[in-house]
């Protein structure tokens, strides 16, 4: 697995989600969840992580939990 500069512990499906939201927001369907679980096999708490994780990559966060 390639470094995606994800720090945080998430599985592989939830880093790749958090990867591509991050690069796509735009165009993901909404709800996000619905289409994160199913676009990428993701629990519901997975795919909640994946967008936190996707805002921080975005710098839409500050950083706290």
């Amino acid at each position: 697995m390639t470094n995606s500069g994800v720090d945080h512990e998430l599985s592989d499906k939830a880093d790749e989600a958090a990867v591509w939201l991050a690069a796509n927001w735009f165009k993901a369907e909404r709800p996000l969840v619905p289409f994160l679980r199913k676009r990428f096999g993701l629990s519901a708490a997975e795919a909640v992580e994946s967008m936190r994780e996707s805002a921080r990559m975005r710098g839409l966060t500050n950083g706290k939990p």
